[in-house]
């Protein structure tokens, strides 16, 4: 017998379910496992600079991976914010996807950061802008062009990287307002409420505070850079609404915002679409950067 309606018309086990990637794909660990070795193997075969440190704690640190081909040593460059529910895995998953970027010239960034319930979202998502802000200081030392910033992200990834879109870097960072150009965000949360009461909460410990600062489709300002919210056919109906009611509200706001229903996809294969230079995603994302290519 269903319960009272917690959020929308779930009750509480169905919007715990909405919010448990294993319901629908109960072999996760095993897409987790597939990465972590296609990584390895990628950090070992392609040139990279690995655990560098953006921050003094040993989570804040990160891999570069530099464009093949960059005229003047000057690239643009993504900073991949990786999945995990903000509790788990680690910036080593996620090296598999380095050659779709810097194989079409774009430096590839691959961030760690320390996750849930060591600090909380809070700190986890001020880790994640000081990434930019060090990204962008250090520009020259990487061999990148400044002014083509990108960040992207899966799932809870996904929604950091729609907060680094969000963020007031003048103010707060002492950046350029649009020190990030643009954002690829893949089966992400945009709004944390639901989040808050589900069974995820459990470790999350969100409080309403927490939910405003956190959601980004609160935080939409006047002046944003460009979106890509790409999300799968065989997802979660939970993480499909997200993407499109986020899509929908930028749309109606007049930001420019690419949507993407990936046929078929479950969560895990969304994110392999990272590493495929040919797919609907870095298409998308491509065709992003080289609208804002500078000079």
């Amino acid at each position: 017998m269903a319960g009272p309606k917690i959020w929308l018309d779930y009750d509480q086990q169905e919007l715990d379910d909405q919010y448990n990637q294993r319901t629908l794909v109960p072999d996760a660990n095993d897409y987790m496992a597939r990465h972590l070795e296609l990584s390895k193997a990628v950090r070992t075969e392609h040139p990279c600079r690995l655990d560098l440190a953006y921050g003094p704690s040993e989570d804040e640190i990160l891999d570069i991976f530099p464009a093949q081909n960059s005229p003047n040593g000057a690239a643009p460059c993504v900073v991949y914010y990786h999945g995990g529910a903000w509790t788990r895995w680690h910036k080593d998953y996620n090296s598999y996807q380095a050659p779709a970027f810097t194989g079409a010239g774009v430096t590839f960034i691959s961030v760690n950061f320390a996750l849930v319930p060591d600090v909380d979202l809070d700190e986890l998502i001020r880790q994640c802008r000081a990434v930019v802000q060090w990204v962008h200081a250090n520009a020259a030392e990487i061999g990148i062009d400044p002014a083509r910033l990108f960040v992207a992200g899966h799932s809870s990834g996904g929604h950091i990287a729609g907060l680094m879109a969000v963020t007031d870097w003048a103010n707060d960072w002492g950046l350029p307002r649009d020190a990030v150009k643009g954002a690829i965000c893949a089966s992400g949360m945009y709004e944390l409420e639901p989040a808050r009461l589900s069974s995820r909460n459990e470790y999350m410990k969100l409080d309403d505070g927490a939910v405003a600062r956190n959601s980004t489709i609160r935080q939409i300002p006047e002046h944003m850079p460009p979106m890509v919210i790409a999300f799968g056919g065989g997802e979660l109906q939970e993480f499909r609404r997200q993407s499109q009611d986020f899509a929908a509200e930028l749309k109606a706001r007049g930001h420019d915002c690419t949507e993407l229903d990936l046929p078929a996809m479950n969560h895990f294969q969304v994110a392999e679409q990272f590493a495929d230079p040919a797919g609907a995603l870095m298409l998308a994302a491509f065709q992003m950067m080289e609208t804002l290519k500078v000079g």
